[in-house]
């Protein structure tokens, strides 16, 4: 059905789990248990991959189009400092491998897409209220006009990359 309402100009998909029934994010190795990795790696890489595979046809062959995917700073290798949150960094650090191969090959067949993972900073939401989101993070509404304002500088050669609300490119 959506196909034949497309082509599709900007696609974001933006769920994601740091803690849950599973528990929280893991401090030490001896913390990792596989139902908590598995529903972290559902919602994070799996979910999003599968977006990815369904939607990137859904942009225009011709002209540009835009699919992000909500990502995190803490799923950058480069940018790991402070260890931890075993599941979530790997899981984000996945979704980042994807979206930069998916963007090599979307790109063979829709030369003007851009495919990008995104990091929305702390936002005030469930997913960061156990970490002081609601004191530290920003209203939801403020990290979603950062991040359409990023994607809408975006130019095709900057497909397959990882930015930050701020517009800065994050390291992989």
């Amino acid at each position: 059905q959506l196909r034949a309402q497309g082509p599709w100009h900007c696609i974001i998909h933006a769920a994601g789990l740091l803690h849950g029934p599973h528990g929280m994010p893991e401090k030490r190795l001896s913390q990792l248990n596989y139902a908590q990795m598995e529903a972290t790696f559902r919602t994070n890489t799996f979910g999003p991959a599968l977006v990815l595979a369904h939607f990137a046809p859904l942009l225009p062959k011709q002209g540009r189009g835009v699919l992000a995917v909500l990502s995190a700073k803490v799923g950058s290798i480069g940018d790991n400092r402070l260890g931890g949150w075993y599941s979530y960094r790997a899981s984000k650090a996945a979704l980042n491998m994807l979206v930069k191969t998916a963007s090599i090959e979307v790109a063979r067949t829709h030369p003007q897409a851009v495919l990008v993972a995104l990091h929305p900073g702390t936002v005030n939401s469930v997913l960061s209220a156990p970490f002081n989101g609601a004191e530290i993070g920003r209203p939801a509404a403020d990290a979603a006009g950062d991040m359409l304002r990023v994607l809408d500088g975006l130019p095709a050669e900057e497909t397959g990359s990882f930015y930050a609300y701020s517009g800065d490119k994050l390291p992989w």
